[in-house]
Formats: structure tokens, sequence, C-alpha cells
């Protein structure tokens, strides 16, 4: 029988260590590192966050879609939100994040390129629409988040 290591994070999902199972590997499944909160970002990073002031927000994971949320909130509704892949994009969905842009392939170098392409088609729009090109973090009349 053919054995492998398969090292990861104390959160991963399953899906690797039972595909291979299925494919008749002996798995043996070891946790490398464990996941933990970092602590919250500075009151003024947090603000930033919640009202829009950064472009965009890039995920990586999904324990940094949830972290985020969980240690500064939401990012605001204008800002532009970037995912890794399909299961990073699904967690965001699942707090209620809007996702604007996917990697085609789950790579750092897929996401800056994706980010790229968004920013271009965002300026290509304007350009048609004879409108001046605002940047996410650019209030605009209106705009303002609303506090209940």
């Amino acid at each position: 029988m053919r054995t492998v290591l398969v090292p990861r994070a104390d959160i991963a999902t399953d899906l690797l260590v039972s595909g291979l199972s299925d494919l008749g590997w002996e798995v043996e499944d070891v946790t490398a590192y464990r996941t933990v909160r970092a602590a919250p970002p500075a009151v003024t990073i947090r603000e930033a966050i919640k009202n829009g002031s950064f472009d965009a927000v890039v995920f990586t994971s999904s324990s940094t879609v949830r972290n985020l949320v969980g240690i500064a909130g939401k990012p605001h509704a204008q800002t532009v939100v970037a995912c890794i892949g399909p299961q990073t994009a699904a967690t965001a969905g699942e707090h209620g994040l809007r996702v604007d842009v996917q990697a085609e392939i789950p790579s750092s170098e897929a996401l800056i390129d994706a980010l790229a392409a968004h920013g271009t088609m965002l300026a290509m729009r304007a350009r048609e629409a004879g409108v001046p090109l605002r940047r996410p973090s650019e209030r605009r009349p209106g705009s303002r988040r609303r506090t209940r």
C-alpha cells in the first residue's frame, strides 16, 4: 500500500485526506500547526476597514476571512473583496461579503493578476461611461455608511 504524510492546520477540511484515502493511499494525518486568532488591530485600522478607507481587501484563506471579520468587523460595502479561490470566496459569502474578485487558480500570482484585471476593467468602464475613475475609498455623495 502507498503511504503519504499530510501535515496540515488544525482547522483544515478533510477533503484532501478523504480524497487520498478514496484513491487507496494510507494517510498519516498530522496537525502541523494551529490557527489562532490574532489580537485586534489598532482602532484606527478597524475604523478604516469599516468606513471604506481601504480600496480592497485580499483574503488568502477561509481562516483570514473568519479572523478579520471576528477581530475587526466586515469591510465596508464599497471595498473590493478579492479571494484566492472558491473555498475562500464561499466563506466570504457566508460572512455576508460580496466577492468582487476570485483568482482563476488558487495562487498568490493569480490573485494579484485577477485584482489587477478587475482594476483595469473598472477603469475601462469609467472611460466608456465618460465619468472620472474613482477608487473605492473615495467618498461619493450619499455613499456614507449608515449607522443604526
